[in-house]
């Protein structure tokens, strides 16, 4: 059989089911009628197809502002009559509840009950999940996006320009921090984990990095006129399996053990292995070769940041060969690739320093002690046969994309709790960990 043609202008039953139900929620089918009106293109016929989009988005946000509210009424609606039930005693005053959601900020009568047991009893937050004046998880989580990556003014800024109202710095602030440390003690979870216990099978080379960057930070107490500042180092660790994109950081403040602790777990979650081999870059401070050893053991091999070996050979090339300073650092710069060191070490011989000459203009001595000190870290043929990096290019992006880019802003100066919380929200997002701080 054939189905039968619906006669023109009849409603079906679940559409005239529709219009009974928008009839129940007015405000709602205000707004379903602008959005009708902008699809018609009431608003014009010469509208871009931008501008639409921008009409589009405002109503939604409406839309969503609105139905939050509807549903919030009717909720307050059903724990009063519930209450009432149960105690027909109890009495009621009203009063507004307010809270913001990524809609804006959502206000609704509540009536607020005192009962022969209690004499203050708000029933619609604690239903509702919502604490008054507070904020929803989803905008706790668009503000902690928008402050750990920008000053907490500008991020400020970006809420009205990605959402369309204003919220204050302080609750981005707030936002940021609390989840923040939420995010350092997620990560301090994890580090309490072992990391040396290993699968069989892992990379055949893992890319392991350390170095420390400066924070400027400030003392707890009362904000009364400017505070002294002081610049505390921050470590910074990373690892990467040979050969992959994705790169596993951690930082702290603490003192160097605890470093080598979450170097080990980062070196972990790149796929350290029974197997494997640890390929440790830094740049020659003392404290980076001993973790090395500590953390990696015969698994290790330390390799100086040739980099920074040539910064020292730069710097006394100009004594040695004054009049073709460039020549000469590249041709040093050629025999430590060939595994030649003990050539450029003669060659630095050559041309030390009185020593009576101060430090300070003592290159060549500075660079020479430098290289005589690390002559077990300067394999940079192995390095270059194997494919693996001879510089420490992958620490220093870590710095700027993870640490520097919101910690070293012009002017910033931390509490250092504040500075380790952020820190450790960026490590978290950089380790692709996000999800995991609002499942």
């Amino acid at each position: 059989m054939k189905k039968k043609n619906r006669p023109p202008g009849k409603l079906s039953a679940k559409e005239q089911q529709l219009v009974e139900r928008l009839r129940e929620h007015p405000n709602l089918m205000e707004r379903f009628q602008s959005i009708l009106e902008i699809s018609a293109g009431a608003h014009g016929p010469g509208k871009s197809a931008d501008e639409i989009e921008g009409l589009l988005i405002q109503e939604m946000r409406r839309l969503g502002n609105t139905t939050m509210g509807e549903w919030a009424t009717r909720t307050e609606k059903r724990l009063g009559e519930e209450l009432e039930r149960k105690d027909a005693s109890a009495r009621v005053r009203k009063k507004t509840l307010k809270w913001w959601c990524v809609f804006g900020r959502v206000s609704v009568t509540e009536r607020v009950w005192q009962t022969g047991e209690k004499q203050y009893v708000r029933l619609l937050p604690v239903a509702m999940g919502v604490r008054p004046r507070g904020r929803s998880r989803r905008l706790e989580r668009a503000l902690t996006d928008f402050g750990c990556e920008h000053s907490f003014a500008h991020a400020a800024a970006r809420v009205l320009e990605h959402y369309g109202f204003e919220i204050s710095a302080s609750a981005v602030r707030e936002a940021t921090l609390t989840h923040a440390h939420r995010a350092a003690r997620s990560l301090e979870e994890q580090y309490q984990e072992p990391f040396r216990i290993l699968p069989l099978r892992g990379a055949g080379h893992v890319i392991a990095e350390a170095d420390g960057t400066m924070i400027c930070t400030v003392a707890t107490g009362k904000r009364k006129g400017k505070r002294p500042r002081e610049w505390k180092e921050m470590r910074l660790a990373a690892a990467q399996a040979q050969g992959k994109e994705e790169t596993f950081y951690a930082a702290t403040f603490s003192a160097v053990d605890e470093v080598g602790r979450r170097w080990g777990h980062c070196a972990r979650q790149a796929g350290w292995g029974l197997n494997s081999q640890i390929h440790a870059l830094g740049d020659g401070a003392e404290w980076i070769r001993s973790q090395t050893h500590e953390v990696f053991g015969r698994q290790a091999n330390f390799l100086c940041d040739f980099f920074h070996v040539s910064e020292y050979l730069g710097a006394a090339a100009g004594s040695c060969r004054a009049n073709a300073p460039d020549r000469w650092r590249r041709t040093q710069q050629a025999r430590l690739k060939r595994g030649a060191w003990r050539k450029v070490l003669a060659t630095l011989v050559e041309h030390l320093e009185p020593p009576a000459t101060l430090e300070e203009e003592a290159p060549v001595r500075l660079g020479h002690r430098y290289l005589t000190n690390r002559t077990d870290c300067l394999d940079y043929p192995r390095a270059l046969h194997l494919g693996l990096p001879i510089g420490s290019g992958m620490i220093e992006s870590g710095h700027r994309h993870v640490l520097q880019a919101r910690l070293k802003k012009a002017g910033a100066a931390w509490l250092m709790d504040h500075a380790d919380h952020i820190a450790n929200l960026r490590v978290l997002r950089a380790n692709r960990q996000r999800l995991s701080l609002w499942n």
